[in-house]
């Protein structure tokens, strides 16, 4: 399903809003009555303008009251919105393995409070994996080898799609990383873009990344169904794996001017680019070789993308999805032609990892419907 990711939707303003702006409103109807009736007993029956003239003064000043209570609820909905919002992509950002992570909070108050739980929490996180490196608790996924076997897979260039501009490119980063990728031309079938990454770490994690990125390409260069390579890759990792190793991969088939998202296992959302907004969408699907086929196939849930010219999708890495600001550069950036894309996206993720540069490989793959968005 569909949701627009990062900043706040603005309903928790709209409605406390209008809750204060009705309640003041309200509020000054109920006073004008009180004053005018009070006023009527007061004044002789013949100057019975002057009580017109005060309904009609009364009920300006009881919309004005409304109109002053609904501003000052928009104002304090929005400061609550924006805390709760920053909050939330806090939490977003721990829940995608995430720890380097600063809440913006201040005050006194119960989200105060909130935003600070999240950031000891993330605090904590992070001095657990420091420790874990301290004591010699590398990552075989990130050996300087495993990258080197990774990267003489990695195309240079993707193929072209008719209808589309596609591109898939690298971030480098200090410890390396391990993601697989490639787009297949399936002739009058289409394409397939695909995103294959680990689950865990450790040789077994890099061996079962490997071959289901094998499968997966040889399947689909047989011109079988997304569906059907994702079947085959999933029996075949799991009459070669040990129980409870798996890997995990977001397929995004192209064709006829359109999409289909598949994701088995993975998490990471694909984010679609349209008329200067960020969408985030997730299917559903369990990862290869956890299961001998029937769950695996019966929980396969793809998601069709109705796409419109100008619109562009971005497929990335775990890595990719934690970067400081990519949603904002994706808006930014999401109508430029996608050589340009990819290179100030890229670059700006690069540059703002500072003078220590990207500690884990960053993957981005990337592709607009050609054509201007009308």
């Amino acid at each position: 399903m569909a949701r627009k990711g990062s900043r706040s939707t603005g309903k928790l303003q709209m409605g406390l809003a209008l809750a204060m702006g009705g309640i003041g409103l309200l509020g000054g109807l109920l006073v004008m009555v009180a004053v005018v009736q009070n006023l009527g007993g007061a004044v002789p029956e013949s100057e019975s303008d002057a009580i017109g003239k005060a309904w009609g003064i009364g009920a300006l000043m009881a919309a004005v009251c409304g109109g002053v209570c609904a501003i000052g609820g928009w104002v304090l909905g929005s400061k609550i919105g924006s805390r709760v919002t920053d909050i939330g992509l806090a939490v977003s950002k721990l829940g995608r393995g995430g720890v380097e992570v600063r809440v913006r909070n201040s005050g006194n108050d119960e989200i105060f409070a909130l935003g600070r739980s999240v950031q000891y929490l993330a605090n904590d996180l992070a001095e657990l994996l420091a420790s874990q490196e301290d004591q010699g608790g590398g990552l075989v996924s990130m050996d300087p080898l495993v990258k080197q076997l990774r990267d003489k897979t990695v195309p240079n260039q993707l193929a072209m799609v008719d209808g589309f501009e596609a591109d898939g490119a690298i971030g480098n980063g200090s410890r390396g990383g391990l993601d697989y990728f490639d787009l297949v031309d399936q002739g009058e079938d289409g394409a397939v873009m695909f995103l294959v990454s680990a689950e865990g770490h450790g040789a077994l994690a890099v061996y079962a990344c490997r071959q289901a990125r094998d499968e997966l390409q040889r399947a689909l260069s047989k011109n079988a169904t997304p569906r059907r390579a994702l079947a085959h890759t999933n029996k075949v990792l799991k009459q070669a794996l040990p129980s409870g190793c798996c890997a995990k991969a977001t397929l995004l088939q192209l064709k006829d001017g359109d999409a289909k998202l598949y994701q088995a296992g993975a998490q990471s959302p694909l984010l679609i680019c349209q008329r200067g907004d960020v969408l985030e969408l997730n299917a559903e699907g369990i990862a290869l070789g956890l299961d001998d086929g029937p769950v695996f196939e019966k929980s396969l849930r793809p998601q069709e993308i109705n796409m419109s010219p100008g619109t562009r999708l971005v497929l990335g890495n775990d890595a990719m999805h934690r970067s400081e600001g990519v949603l904002d550069l994706l808006r930014q950036h999401g109508p430029r032609h996608t050589n340009m894309f990819m290179n100030m996206v890229l670059g700006s993720i690069e540059q703002e990892a500072g003078d220590d540069g990207l500690r884990e490989d960053v993957v981005m793959l990337t592709v607009k419907k050609t054509g201007q968005d009308g």
